[in-house]
């Protein structure tokens, strides 16, 4: 199904959205400088799961209203995607995946709106701020730049090099100074005490890491225990970009245990009949609205390693 792009007004701001699919909501938050349209092609691909796909602009992003300078910090992002979803109608909790800074983003949406968040997936994901990147003449900020130039191999380059120059350039040219500040968000967030909390609350959380990340180590998310064994994949940062297809079969299948997760818990029956889809392994009564009026918070705490 090809996705459908539409401006929505929230508080006074507009927001780019891309939507594609049917079903119950799932809320894909796009990495840092990109916009969903660099990952339209697994996105397509993702709505045979019998999901309706919600792929916003982050704010800054794609001609989405930017924070202001001073409020380019996680919490803020996460406010405008919680808002958008009030302000879309979405009534039931959403599927959520971030990629990289979207993943941060992710975080923080279940930490401060958790009755937006049914489940959470995280590719490559900001927030374990795995060095001491505190200035632009830091060492490890010249280690970060080396490896991101040879983030993609040549044949990544011919696949994904276009599509990312059409995002990061306009991206780059709109909005230089939230570029940067959110360039150093993403490398200096800390979020692993959040995601454990996030954990012990009983939210599914699935981590996928790649093998040949150049860009964002796991840092301290590597050490959040989940009940889900990280998914560890051949690749680099941008591996999803590259490879659309293993990226729609992955998230395919991370919702459907998600959801398989969900029923177990609730005493309900996880075997279903072979080739049912995603809607089909939905408790019924999640379909209905569930939305709080008042959004509550989880509890902040630490697990042990």
């Amino acid at each position: 199904m090809r996705p459908t792009w539409r401006e929505i007004d929230v508080d006074g701001a507009p927001i780019q959205v891309m939507e594609a699919g049917e079903g119950d909501p799932m809320l894909f938050l796009h990495g840092w400088g990109l916009t969903p349209r660099s990952y339209a092609q697994g996105i397509r691909r993702l709505t045979g799961a019998g999901v309706r796909i919600i792929a916003p602009c982050l704010p800054g992003f794609g001609g989405s209203a930017g924070p202001g300078l001073t409020q380019v910090r996680m919490p803020a992002y996460a406010a405008r995607i919680g808002r958008l979803l009030d302000v879309m109608g979405v009534e039931t909790p959403a599927f959520v995946a971030g990629h990289s800074f979207g993943g941060g983003v992710a975080i923080q949406l279940a930490t401060d709106r958790p009755e937006r968040v049914r489940s959470l997936t995280l590719v490559n994901s900001v927030g374990g701020a795995p060095g001491r990147r505190t200035g632009m003449t830091d060492t490890s900020w010249l280690r970060w730049a080396a490896g991101t130039a040879g983030e993609l191999s040549s044949t990544g380059l011919l696949r994904a090099g276009p599509v990312m120059l059409r995002d990061y350039l306009p991206n780059l040219l709109r909005r230089p100074a939230t570029m940067a500040l959110s360039m150093r968000l993403a490398l200096t967030a800390s979020l692993a005490d959040e995601a454990a909390a996030l954990v012990a609350a009983g939210l599914p959380v699935l981590f996928i890491w790649a093998d040949s990340d150049r860009v964002i180590a796991p840092g301290a998310l590597a050490d959040v225990v989940t009940s889900l064994p990280a998914e560890v994949i051949e690749g680099r940062h941008g591996w999803l970009l590259t490879d659309p297809e293993a990226f729609s079969t992955l998230m395919r299948n991370a919702l459907v245990v998600h959801a398989m997760l969900e029923r177990r818990t609730r005493g309900q029956s996880a075997v279903l009949p072979k080739g049912a889809s995603l809607a089909d392994l939905i408790p019924h009564e999640r379909r209905a609205a569930t939305r709080l009026s008042e959004p509550g918070r989880v509890r902040r705490g630490r697990l042990r390693p």
